[in-house]
């Protein structure tokens, strides 16, 4: 018996095949699949009775098929079909979310008024620096013209009693 390769078409003896194992095995994965190309591949499973994904377990907050809601394991639980439960959750989560975003927005309107704040008070502090400065520039000024003022009037002094004491002993 004779066959083709399905590639090149090349003729071969049945006898020259060998085995591929890395080949067998990503077959036999493929087939495990079970996609066909009319058939959704994101559909869910149940991993243990291999049933799709029909209801959501509010209390243990997982999704489950209809055999794992016979069970024991779920016997006292609520369930919601999984179509139910994505619009619940979805407004819960947009409620957060505008609750967040709102939140966000007073965090940005305090840290800008924030920044503001810090921005008056450096202007301030260097107002502050100015004045003390000048004030304390003016005070020196006033010290100085002080001090030569009675270092003067000390010079005087001491030339009248000096005068004073020298005419003391002339006489």
């Amino acid at each position: 018996e004779i066959n083709s390769c399905p590639e090149c078409r090349e003729d071969f003896p049945v006898g020259n095949l060998r085995v591929n194992r890395v080949l067998a095995n990503l077959a036999q994965r493929a087939r495990k699949l079970k996609l066909n190309p009319g058939e959704v591949a994101s559909t869910h499973q149940c991993q243990e009775h291999q049933e799709e994904l029909k209801l959501f377990c509010e209390t243990d907050k997982k999704l489950i098929c209809v055999i794992c809601r016979d069970s024991r394991e779920h016997r006292e639980h609520r369930f919601l079909p999984v179509k139910e439960a994505v619009e619940i959750y979805k407004n819960q989560i947009k409620v957060s979310l505008d609750s967040l975003t709102e939140k966000k927005w007073e965090v940005l309107e305090l840290e800008s008024q924030q920044k503001e704040n810090i921005s008056k008070i450096r202007e301030q502090s260097i107002g502050l620096q100015s004045h003390i400065t000048l004030v304390f520039a003016e005070m020196h000024q006033i010290l100085t013209e002080k001090e030569q003022c009675f270092l003067r009037d000390l010079g005087e002094e001491e030339e009248k009693i000096l005068e004073q004491m020298e005419e003391n002993l002339c006489e």
